[in-house]
């Protein structure tokens, strides 16, 4: 196969001081992903000669996506800036990454910085517009100018909201519409990352999510509609397959909320997740590359039906996927090869892969590569 240019749409780091509980409410203190994740591991699990250039390079670098970093909620009455302290301290940390400046042992130096190509950040959607622009305000003046500049998206995890009636509360909400409609308003130009879950919440959050886009959109002329940025197919039940009749109604159902997702010509899909949406993989004895295309096929046979390669990106979910995939070694680099396989699979162009591989990243969130 010849080489290929490479953007990965969605990774996640933190270092060692913050990979605790304190800092994000869902890591236990021994679990796999309490330890440090740093540009350097990342490197390193991935196939690149980190000894090349960059220019020579095929992974040109990627989109960090926020961690749901703990908030503060018991702090809520002091203030916007102490109940949102952890996700500024997210802030705080990719500025040393930007501006080369670690601390010690952090795992980045000052070539780290030209890898970290955009970032997707947390934000306060459900508070309104005004809470939103406050946060905003905050979030220039702690990450400074160069790392704000890199913002190129914002991302409130929907997923977790495992009751519909208070989803739809939360996410239908006049405040998060506003919010979200607000992202092309008042000089704003950001896209909102969504994190919904077939398998684990159910095929409804994707459901209320197209609503919810619907309501964002409706109004506004085509140039001032909000980019939508699907994250990883939307966690589809990978792991259970297609064994009872309720599976099989919960694929059709998500195979129209893809349709759906995909008629809206500012809604962007990631090809990524899949490792976590799958039965755990021994890293003694991976899942092969035909297994993991073969599992998935029900739905890619949908995914690429309906959004043309333009509308689809690459993405590694680093370090998440190494939980469930083929462990720290291998889960980058088989993840790799198995969209190199789908790619084939579904008989894409050259210029149709180089959408999925870099060019729909670069689109979507508006990196500026010289």
């Amino acid at each position: 196969m010849s080489p290929y240019r490479l953007i990965d749409s969605h990774i996640h780091l933190w270092p060692a001081a913050e990979a605790n509980p304190d800092q994000h409410a869902w890591m236990k203190y021994v679990s796999p992903l309490a330890k440090q994740c740093s540009v350097g591991e990342y490197l390193h699990s991935t196939d690149e000669n980190i000894q090349k250039p960059i220019q020579d390079r095929q992974l040109k670098g990627f989109v960090y996506v926020e961690t749901d970093r703990r908030l503060v909620e018991e702090e809520t009455e002091k203030g916007l800036e102490a109940w949102t302290s952890k996700t500024l301290d997210e802030l705080r940390w990719l500025r040393r990454i930007v501006e080369g400046t670690p601390r010690a042992g952090e795992g980045h130096d000052e070539n780290s910085s030209q890898l970290l190509l955009g970032i997707v950040a947390w934000a306060p959607i459900n508070k309104g517009p005004e809470q939103f622009d406050q946060y905003v305000k905050l979030a220039r003046e702690v990450a400074g100018p160069e790392t704000f500049f890199r913002i190129k998206a914002f991302r409130f995890l929907l997923q977790f909201i495992k009751d519909e009636k208070t989803f739809r509360e939360v996410a239908l909400s006049e405040d998060t519409i506003q919010t979200l409609k607000s992202f092309k308003k008042n000089g704003n130009d950001f896209a909102f990352d969504v994190g919904v879950d077939q398998r684990s919440g159910g095929v409804w959050q994707l459901e209320h999510a197209v609503e919810v886009i619907e309501k964002v959109h409706v109004g506004e002329e085509r140039n001032d509609k909000v980019v939508f940025i699907l994250n990883h197919l939307c966690k589809p039940d990978l792991e259970r397959g297609l064994q009872t009749p309720e599976q099989t109604d919960n694929l059709n159902r998500w195979k129209s909320c893809i349709r759906r997702f995909a008629a809206f010509d500012k809604v962007y899909m990631k090809l990524s997740g899949a490792f976590s949406e799958m039965p755990d993989q021994d890293p003694g004895n991976p899942l092969s590359i035909d297994e993991i295309v073969r599992q998935m096929e029900p739905w890619l046979d949908t995914l690429f039906e309906s959004f043309p390669p333009e509308r689809i990106m690459f993405g590694s979910n680093w370090p998440v996927d190494n939980v469930r995939g083929p462990g720290d070694r291998l889960a980058w680099v088989r993840w790799k090869l198995a969209v190199e396989r789908i790619l084939h699979q579904y008989s894409l162009s050259e210029a149709a892969k180089d959408r999925v591989w870099y060019g729909t990243a670069k689109e979507a969130y508006k990196i500026d590569l010289a």
